[in-house]
């Protein structure tokens, strides 16, 4: 069939004619929509979700409790966010609040021991999931996928913090 009438615009293209950008949101687009579907599956199924994971994992990590700021700071945009989550970890007896005894105005947030076993549960299973979902690529591949999503996202932080919209709190 002769396609020499079809102007440019009536051609279809193909994948490796998207510029580098339309590849990159459309495929991460796709990986987060897919990565959003298993993370529903598998919460039916009881597993916490990676939000739950890096929070209880991180609450883990400070090796004491920790006021809700401080999951204000990294893991959630704000004390809302945080309370919310917080609220849905206590009612499933993953975490505790108790006052602080030093400020009694704040509270601090504590690992149950079954928020402990759902940490250990929970990061194994992400764990093999993240070795299955990068099973086609090579140790050096996955090496170089963190650096440079590593490099991504610390550009984007430094972004974020140079170009903070004015407010009456850090304006000068």
């Amino acid at each position: 069939m002769d396609n020499s009438y079809m102007n440019d615009c009536d051609v279809p293209r193909r994948e490796h004619e998207h510029s580098f950008g339309e590849q990159f949101f459309r495929l991460l687009t796709r990986i987060s929509r897919l990565l959003q579907q298993l993370s529903d599956r598998q919460m039916a199924y009881g597993c916490l979700t990676p939000t739950q994971l890096f929070f209880l994992k991180r609450l883990s990590d400070a090796g004491a409790p920790q006021p809700i700021s401080f999951f204000a700071d990294g893991v959630f945009s704000n004390r809302s966010n945080a309370t919310q989550m917080i609220d849905r970890l206590e009612a499933e007896g993953l975490v505790t609040r108790a006052r602080n005894p030093r400020d009694r105005r704040s509270v601090l947030v504590a690992l149950t021991p079954s928020g402990e076993e759902s940490l250990k549960e929970g990061y194994e299973r992400h764990k093999q999931l993240a070795n299955m979902l990068f099973a086609p690529l090579t140790e050096s591949e996955r090496q170089t996928s963190l650096e440079v999503l590593g490099r991504v996202l610390a550009f984007l932080e430094r972004f974020q913090a140079e170009n903070q919209p004015e407010t009456p709190s850090n304006s000068s």
